[in-house]
């Protein structure tokens, strides 16, 4: 059995999910080694047991690997495992990192350094889709790529806008590919897949869209991008659940404001209340995210040139201090939040953006080595 087809049938046992992957990638050296463990050494793991350690071992019942290459081929979709190297950066270092990827289309590793994810309700009003598709416009205009879940309403303006301004965009869909929801968004997602960024899921390929599979999408969508707009939420909006998420990631969160009259934006100003950066166009978050170049105030990215943008300067101290602790020891996540005194939330981010400029690069296990221009 291969490491793609180790991870796919993982990702296929029902309660397992990838918070208890990956303390079993913690004891086990491959995907492989935990699927050929006996149900005892499963079942002592924190957070197994016995049962979910006798479904592991007894996996041959319950998951079919092959089928799932098979559906996934028939479907001209490609399987991305968390461990690859072309696994998006920017989730391979959540704690709940999707374990399989299921695509159409392709992203860059780019995607995750110069994202933002752009959310809101799906019974948007003509204020909230005109404001998604609008700031979703100008922000793909400036480089950014914009990513949401290609639901009705504020998603569906997201995703329009950035292609109407030749941008890129990602759609996080809460089921399998085969049961693309919703189904009037098809073309939309073709027109992504064909050059313009991907549609993706972490759920096998039949699998239908339900309660539980929306919010597991919402933290895919916040993780991957730097930052999170939320367009127009009410008091009760599941884009709520992204900002929530997007905030527990270490992610900034924007918000637009809505008129003070309407229900529609109640979300919205709970957030700006509570510590949401207020929006009211790309411009202020360009600033904000310092994804404009100072000397010439434009984007560093044009979409009409091809040229990168200058090479970062020197690490700055807070990634000086993390290189210094790798070259001590402290080369995981675990032993880095200890040796430097700060959350996960605080540290994942930062190692996203050092291997985005090439300061570091991590292995299948999770270790992180200095590449040598920064030695």
């Amino acid at each position: 059995m291969t490491p793609q087809e180790a991870a796919i049938t993982l990702n296929l046992i029902p309660g397992l999910g990838p918070v208890r992957v990956t303390r079993l990638m913690q004891v086990f050296a491959s995907p492989e080694l935990i699927l050929e463990a006996p149900a005892s050494m499963l079942a002592e793991i924190s957070g197994i047991g016995q049962q979910l350690a006798r479904l592991i071992s007894s996996w041959r019942s319950i998951a079919n690997p092959y089928r799932e290459l098979e559906l996934a081929d028939k479907a001209g979709a490609a399987i991305t495992t968390v461990f690859d190297a072309a696994y998006p950066t920017a989730l391979r270092y959540l704690p709940d990192a999707p374990i399989v990827l299921y695509s159409w289309g392709a992203w860059t590793q780019a995607d995750s350094e110069r994202s933002i994810a752009v959310v809101g309700s799906r019974m948007a009003t003509h204020y909230g889709r005109l404001c998604a598709k609008t700031i979703s416009h100008d922000l793909a205009e400036a480089g950014v790529t914009v990513i949401s879940g290609l639901a009705r309403g504020v998603d569906t303006e997201a995703h329009l806008g950035s292609l109407d301004a030749g941008g890129r965009t990602i759609a996080v869909i809460g089921a399998g590919l085969n049961r693309l929801y919703p189904q009037e968004n098809k073309n939309l997602a073709q027109r992504i897949a064909e050059g313009h960024g991907a549609v993706v899921s972490e759920f096998p390929m039949d699998m239908p869209p339900s309660r539980t599979t929306f919010p597991m999408r919402n933290r895919i969508v916040s993780g991957w991008s730097r930052a999170t707009l939320v367009v127009e939420a009410s008091g009760r909006s599941g884009a709520l659940i992204t900002a929530r998420m997007a905030g527990e990631q270490g992610r900034d969160v924007f918000c637009i404001p809505g008129p003070v009259d309407r229900h529609s934006s109640d979300g919205c100003h709970a957030l700006i209340r509570d510590g949401a950066t207020l929006a009211t166009n790309a411009s202020d978050i360009l600033h904000d995210m310092k994804w404009t170049a100072p000397e010439q105030g434009l984007p560093l990215f044009s979409p009409h040139s091809s040229s990168p943008a200058a090479r970062p300067a020197a690490p700055t101290p807070e990634e000086e201090e993390t290189l210094h602790a790798i070259r001590l020891g402290f080369n995981t996540i675990d032993t880095l939040c200890a040796a430097l005194g700060k959350p996960a939330c605080a540290i994942t981010p930062l190692l996203a953006r050092m291997q985005v400029t090439g300061q570091i690069t991590p292995d299948a296990g999770g270790y992180f080595s200095i590449n040598r221009k920064e030695r």
